[in-house]
């Protein structure tokens, strides 16, 4: 549920598990966004927070990146989906939203190019603008 704009320096998003970060980066232009999002589709739900659901989130940030010029070669990186809870549907959450993640970039024609997902452990995606490198841990 947090969206955050960069033209420089590292961008950082820490502490993912079952929900997903996603970070969009335009390297011609040095712009990047980060996302940190919990919940898929907002079924028509307009919250205040854009970054709420993932629908919202990203069709905001294309929007911004349009508006910026930076809508042409996106690289983006995912992680997280993890499964920290070992019964019944909480197994799937996380599959599901990456998947649905997946699916909303698609329509952009905005491809997956760096990803960490699954399994049950913790992550962080670190963007460094300057020297364009991202890296997963």
């Amino acid at each position: 549920m947090k969206c955050e704009f960069a033209s420089e320096g590292l961008l950082w998003i820490d502490k993912i598990a079952t929900g997903v970060g996603i970070i969009l980066f335009s390297p011609r232009n040095k712009v990047a966004a980060g996302l940190h999002i919990l919940r898929g589709l907002s079924q028509g739900r307009r919250p205040e927070n854009p970054a709420y659901f993932a629908d919202t989130a990203i069709e905001f940030v294309i929007s911004e990146f349009k508006k910026l010029g930076a809508d042409g070669q996106i690289s983006v990186a995912i992680a997280g989906g993890a499964s920290m809870l070992a019964s019944g549907d909480s197994e799937n959450v996380g599959s599901r939203l990456v998947t649905t993640i997946k699916e909303l970039l698609g329509r952009h024609n905005v491809h997956v190019k760096l990803e960490s997902i699954g399994g049950s452990k913790l992550r962080s995606i670190i963007l460094n603008i300057d020297e364009g490198k991202i890296k997963i841990s």
